[in-house]
């Protein structure tokens, strides 16, 4: 609503028709002026039957007893209804909407009231007697600017009363003329006009301030609003620490705690939640002693700052593997490569030293091992871009598990120099006759594993082999080893790309540090796994797994499996 003074507004608010009160500010306007009006009800009243009562005891050697009877009557009547209305009213509670249905019979009782003390002059002055003229004349302008004092804001009220009061007195002394009386009635006029205008005056006063509080309550209601559908935390603790103001966010993740915050300026700091829940915690004081807290989420942010440290971790060992990868690549590249040059071209015609059958036997033994040795390197390399990239084909066919066992220790014997099978200690289960895999992933696993075990050993004791099928119905393949065994917090680092569990020991042994990286990747191609049982001192077990589908189907069935009791010897030995 518009607050500025309207030329027109002087008028409407004497004459007007009272609008409907559907507006807010509208509403605290009439809601103001209602409670005015009611809570004067008791005074107004007082001061009608005592006012009327001195008024009619003036009067009554000057007036007929009839005339006094029938004016102070109806005032006293009407004051005894403004007492009964105030004891009605006052005990009510105050109506949540106001629509000035209140105000505008307030508006007729003024009016009706006015008229009776306005009707004092002519019912009970004397014409003879000035001076009880000018008392009855006081009496109504004490009447009038008493009501005006009590009820001013609200100027229709006060405006009835004061012209229904006084505007007969004035009339009548423009009528009887002569210099007395035309000076009381133009002295009426203006009194009239200032009460009217004073009321005016204080309904705008009243208009601006109720205007102020609406825009203070509807600012504040926004600012709350604000606060309430803040993603934040808000939270306002006065100078007693006290908790005045919070938003919903602040007490879903707070509820009654009250979190330990710091007064002394500002602050801001990382705040853990039992919830798991980050929050970044900002204070500011304020100048009375109080401070605003409010905490952001930021678990997204932690969460990803801490996905960067492991990601970085990841980098720097990465790059440290392909640092140690190279360095052993380049040793163990060029050692077999130097040994087949060499022989080589020891056995060229362009070599001067004369080579007996025996030598050229033997130089010839030592290029093939080499390049076999070399070949290795090499498709294990290539083997692994293969499947880092995904670019294997698995083909599942029946698989004679003995044979391939057989194969696969065979050519792992080969690359590592046995010349002899009989380190080998192999048992396969009639419930794993047949293995449904692919038959190249499944050999590559099984020669890495086997050269793996060949090369760590302990020299005099045999290799374990077992294959069977577990209580679930899942096949296994387990290769035991008695070589110096793997600390339990290497046991999954192992598995990394060029990752050597002691860089030492493997390079007296060679390898490129892809083997288990590979076979676990295969394993993980025909939905199984290899895992790794050790112990320092004792010995590993390396067991290939697959799924129950990858029992053959030629493979017995019927008896009860007793291979958890090839197996659980060997993981209770290392474990």
């Amino acid at each position: 609503m518009d607050r500025s003074q309207d030329p027109s507004e002087t008028v409407v608010a004497l004459f007007g028709r009272l609008p409907k009160g559907t507006e807010g500010l509208q509403q605290q306007i009439y809601a103001q002026q209602q409670v005015m009006v009611i809570k004067n009800q008791l005074a107004m009243g007082l001061i009608n039957i005592v006012n009327g009562l001195l008024v009619a005891v003036g009067a009554a050697a000057h007036a007929p007893l009839r005339s006094i009877l029938i004016w102070y009557l109806p005032i006293m009547f009407m004051g005894i209804i403004q007492v009964f209305s105030w004891l009605s009213f006052r005990k009510r509670p105050k109506p949540e909407r106001v629509t000035g249905s209140y105000l505008r019979k307030a508006e007729l009782a003024s009016l009706a009231i006015g008229t009776v003390w306005g009707a004092a002059s002519l019912m009970l002055a004397s014409n003879e007697s000035d001076a009880h003229l000018l008392f009855v004349w006081m009496m109504q302008a004490g009447m009038a600017a008493g009501l005006t004092s009590i009820l001013g804001p609200a100027p229709r009220i006060t405006s009835r009363f004061v012209f229904a009061c006084l505007f007969p007195v004035t009339v009548m002394n423009f009528v009887r003329g002569g210099d007395y009386a035309l000076t009381i009635a133009v002295l009426g006029t203006i009194f009239m006009a200032v009460l009217v205008q004073g009321s005016i005056n204080s309904y705008r006063q009243l208009k601006s301030l109720v205007a102020t509080v609406h825009e203070s309550n509807g600012a504040r209601e926004r600012l709350a609003d604000a606060i309430e559908s803040s993603n934040d935390a808000f939270a306002f603790y006065d100078s007693e620490n006290d908790l005045t103001i919070a938003n919903a966010r602040h007490r879903d993740w707070f509820a009654s705690e009250k979190p330990d915050y710091s007064k002394e300026g500002e602050d801001s700091v990382p705040v853990l939640l039992d919830s798991g829940r980050w929050l970044m915690r900002s204070t500011r004081k304020t100048a009375k002693g109080g401070a605003v807290v409010v905490h952001t989420d930021i678990t997204a942010l932690k969460t990803r700052e801490r996905e960067l440290i492991e990601a970085q971790r990841e980098a720097v060992e990465a790059d440290e593997a392909k640092s140690r990868f190279l360095s052993t690549m380049s040793h163990e590249l060029r050692t077999p490569m130097n040994i087949i040059l060499g022989f080589s071209k020891l056995m060229t015609g362009e070599s001067k030293i004369a080579l007996s059958p025996d030598d050229v036997r033997e130089y010839a033994d030592n290029i093939h091992a080499s390049g076999t040795h070399l070949l290795k390197l090499i498709n294990d390399i290539i083997d692994y871009s293969k499947v880092g990239l995904e670019r294997m084909p698995v083909h599942a066919v029946e698989l004679d598990t003995r044979a391939l066992l057989s194969e696969a220790i065979t050519l792992a014997a080969g690359f590592e120099g046995k010349a002899s099978t009989d380190v080998f200690d192999v048992s396969v289960s009639a419930k794993l006759s047949m293995l449904h895999a692919d038959e190249t992933a499944t050999k590559r696993i099984l020669i890495n594993l086997v050269t793996n075990a060949i090369r760590f050993n302990e020299p005099g004791k045999k290799i374990v082999i077992r294959a069977g099928v577990d209580p679930d119905g899942a096949p296994f393949i387990a290769v035991r080893d008695f070589g110096q065994g793997i600390p339990e917090s290497k046991l999954e680092k192992v598995f990394d790309a060029f990752y050597q569990a002691d860089s030492h020991l493997d390079r007296d042994h060679g390898g490129t540090g892809l083997g288990l990286t590979l076979c676990r990747h295969l394993a993980r191609l025909m939905s199984g796994d290899v895992v790794l049982k050790s112990r320092v001192g004792v010995g590993t077990t390396a067991i290939l797994t697959l799924p129950p589908s990858a029992v053959g189907k030629n493979s017995s069935r019927a008896a009860p499996s007793d291979d958890d009791e090839w197996i659980g010897p060997i993981e209770r030995d290392v474990a």
